[in-house]
Order: structure tokens, then sequence, then C-alpha cells
């Protein structure tokens, strides 16, 4: 009998974590991949954007609408998790600790609320810097990026011609934002090269630092052990929960693709600026003879 009990037990304790691990993969899965992405793209940018123009004119002409930015994302998403914001400097450079802005926050650690917002706080300027591009858009062009429709769940990757289905339809989307820029009804060259400065500017700084990802690694421990007792507590009355967050990820389809389009742009800007820093580079060689 207490076998039995045991078995039974081990058996729902193992559905509880395949349920939890799927819910994760499918409502974070995403967004983690194309944050770290992100992040990579434009480490690049910003590596390659001191090279070719310098760190303090770069930082001066570009870098500091970026880092305000990437700040207020930080801020932004503290105060909505309920966090304390005690200091903050949206673009202050240091030459000696390296920081080019910083927000200092506090809150409480026996909130769990509080705990699982420090996940959102970290990636904070991606999620940010993408809504800004949605509303840079929206203000030039008086229409939003048309986007595919992104579902993400267990049977879809079985899907034959889901994943090459689902990048033409992207590459439709992006086409059409391009068109929307160059031809579109409220097209004109002053937007274009404002909506280039914007999306340089922000794109070349939406990537996180050492602090920023253990802060989200923190808050996303927190919600996974939030997810898990919740599923343990939930799962012998049905998977309604893994239903729920699969409903919930098509609403994020606009922001993954809203992500995408922007680690496009800044790959880009990457390639305009090699090509500057290698032309650079050539002269340089001429004309030193060496």
């Amino acid at each position: 009998m207490l076998g039995d009990f045991f078995q039974i037990a081990g058996t729902y304790l193992l559905e509880v974590l395949v349920a939890t691990g799927l819910q994760l993969l499918i409502l974070l899965g995403p967004l983690l991949l194309l944050a770290f992405i992100m992040h990579l793209v434009s480490g690049i940018n910003e590596r390659l954007s001191y090279r070719v123009f310098g760190r303090s004119l770069y930082l001066y002409l570009f870098g500091w609408l970026g880092t305000s930015v990437h700040e207020s994302g930080h801020a932004l998403f503290a105060l909505l998790f309920g966090h304390k914001i005690v200091e903050m400097r949206l673009f202050s450079p240091d030459p000696k600790s390296g920081t080019l802005g910083y927000v200092k926050h506090t809150w409480n650690r026996k909130n769990p609320f509080q705990v699982t917002g420090n996940f959102f706080i970290g990636i904070g300027p991606i999620l940010l810097g993408s809504m800004m591009l949605f509303l840079i858009t929206l203000l030039l062009y008086h229409e939003t990026p048309s986007y595919p429709s992104y579902r993400f769940s267990p049977d879809v990757w079985s899907e034959t011609g889901y994943l090459p289905q689902l990048w033409s339809m992207t590459i439709t989307s992006v086409t059409g934002f391009l068109a929307t820029v160059f031809s579109g009804p409220y097209a004109a060259w002053w937007k274009t090269i404002l909506l280039i400065y914007l999306v340089y500017c922000i794109g070349s700084s939406i990537k996180l630092s050492g602090s920023d990802i253990s802060s989200a690694f923190l808050g996303m421990l927190f919600f996974l052990l939030f997810l898990m007792l919740f599923n343990l507590a939930t799962l012998w009355t049905g998977n309604f929960m893994t239903d729920s967050v699969f409903f919930f990820t098509g609403f994020l389809s606009g922001f993954y693709f809203l992500v995408i389009l922007s680690i496009l742009l800044n790959i880009i800007f990457i390639l305009i600026l090699s090509l500057f820093y290698l032309i650079r580079r050539m002269l340089r060689i001429d004309s030193t003879g060496k």
C-alpha cells in the first residue's frame, strides 16, 4: 500500500516537473533566445562603433540616448514590480568604472512578486528598447510594423515546414516594414534619417551587463519555483496552465517580431560599420606604407 502511494506520488511529481519545464520553455524560451541574440549583436555593434567613431564621440553623439533608454528600461520595470528606486543616472559615464549609467533599487526580499520582478528588471532594456521601435514607427509613419503570428507549443515543432513558413512570414513582415519606411504614404527623407539615427542609438545599447544577467537569473529562478508549486497544487485537476501559457504567448507575437527586427537592423549596422572600419584601416596602411 505504501509502495503504491510512493509510486503514484513519484509519477505525479514527474508530471509536475515535465509540465513546469514545458510551460517555462513555451513562455520564456523564445524570449530568452531572442534576448541572448540581441545581447550579442548589440555588443558587437557597440564595440565596432567605438572603433569607428572613438569612445567619446560615439557616447556623446549616439550613446547618450541608447544608455538613457537602457537605464529607463530597468527603472520602468522596477517601478512596475514595486521596487523602490534609490538613485538613478540615465547617462553619467565614469571612465574609472566604465559604467555609463545606473539604477539603484531596493525591494522586499520576502515579497514573491518583487523578487520575480528582478527577471523583468534585468531584461528591461531589451523589452523597452523593442517597444521604443514600435512607438517610433507609429509616430513617424502613423502605423506599426505588421507581424506574423508566432505560436509555440509542444507539437508545433513536429509540423513539417513550420519553421521555413515562419521564416518566410518574418521576411515578408520585414520587407513590409522597409516598404513603409522608404515608400509608404508618410515616407520622407528626414524621417528615414531620423529613424536610422534612433534605431542605431537604441539598438547599440540593448545589451545586458553582468549584474543585469545575474539579477534576471535570480528572478527567473523564483518564477520557476512559483510555477512548479502552482502545478503541484493544480495539475491533478487538468493541465490547464500549459494551455493558458500557450494562449498567452499569442499576444507576444508582436514583441517577438520587434526584437527580431531590431536584431536584423543591428546586423545591417554591423556590416556598414565593419566596411567603414576596413576602409579606414586600408587608408591608414596606405598612408604609412606598412
